[in-house]
């Protein structure tokens, strides 16, 4: 069998309904963040002149959330380039997606502004899945890799955030995570074991670049040839904190738009001919014809079937 062909026989779409609209719809609500993380660009892309503080219109909010309740199971995460629980209507964020049954909805946080009452608004509205960024188990790896974050604090935190869902009998599940970085490697075996018991789900995740904004040598190399398809133009779109539709998580420049949700649907971004050519680019294996997709070396980090939805699905007990 040709490559091309096993591509598109293991690759692609897992259900029609997936083909009229993305499974994940990421929303990324602000792109200011308390924390200048080793792993992370925002430290040097904060300096920049051409950066703005920005925080999501909450019209714009609602318009990605109107179009998502209207397919059943659509997982809303509120994540990407900034810390969510900045934006100032974060909780009305939060109790608007719930009053319009958005289920499951997501986000993740560095658990810094994860206090007794905030906790207590995310558990009594709801939220379905909460992932905590750690990445780090002893208190000067954590206070290393996560600059400006207090680990005694996050550590209170999130430990009183298990306290609550618990004695509250909250069905939000909670999940944190660790990066596979050098400076932590390590502790990831301690790491999951010392959480495995006390929250739902940990996570492990892959070091990547961020198209070689963050160190590139941290990464672990793999043969450019046995390279597949990304996942991510199968399974999940990104709405920019301007309402621009993107379909790479990594661009933080804004060179993969595809869309604008203020003038076009979700839904007719996702099922375009654009789109589509960017699919069949990936499976022809031909990915010289896209230039943000020529160069990137993150591809290994994005698994078809161990991610973000194997996670979710065990903890939540769904198939999707």
């Amino acid at each position: 069998m040709k490559k091309t062909d096993k591509h598109k026989s293991e690759y692609g779409f897992k259900s029609e309904e997936n083909k009229i609209f993305p499974p994940m719809v990421f929303a990324e609500i602000t792109n200011v963040c308390n924390l200048k993380c080793i792993h992370c660009p925002y430290a040097q892309i904060s300096q920049k002149e051409s950066y703005k503080p920005l925080y999501m219109d909450f019209n714009i909010y609602k318009k990605i959330v109107d179009e998502v309740s209207g397919f059943k199971s659509v997982i809303l995460r509120l994540v990407c380039d900034g810390e969510p629980m900045l934006h100032p209507d974060f909780l009305k964020m939060i109790i608007y997606a719930k009053r319009k049954k958005i289920s499951p909805l997501c986000f993740n946080t560095n658990g810094t502004l994860l206090d007794e009452q905030a906790s207590r608004e995310i558990l009594h509205h709801g939220v379905d899945a909460v992932e905590i960024s750690l990445d780090a188990l002893s208190k000067d790896t954590y206070e290393y890799i996560r600059n400006g974050a207090s680990f005694d604090q996050v550590m209170s935190n999130v430990h009183r955030f298990i306290r609550l869902r618990n004695e509250l009998n909250s069905k939000t599940k909670i999940m944190v995570s660790i990066i596979d970085q050098p400076e932590a490697s390590h502790e990831i075996k301690e790491f999951v074991s010392y959480w495995a018991h006390k929250v739902d789900r940990v996570i492990t995740r892959a070091y990547t670049s961020i198209e070689g904004l963050v160190d590139p040598d941290k990464m672990k190399t793999t043969n450019n040839r046995d390279r597949w398809p990304c996942p991510l133009l199968w399974t999940r779109a990104f709405v920019n904190v301007g309402g621009l539709i993107k379909f790479c998580v990594e661009d933080w420049f804004d060179e993969t738009v595809i869309g604008d949700i203020r003038y076009e649907t979700l839904r007719y971004v996702w099922s375009s001919d654009k789109y589509q050519r960017l699919r069949d680019h990936h499976l022809s294996n031909a990915f010289d014809k896209i230039q943000h997709c020529t160069s990137c070396v993150d591809w290994p980090a994005r698994q078809w079937h161990y991610d973000y939805f194997y996670a979710l699905n065990k903890v939540l007990k769904t198939s999707r």
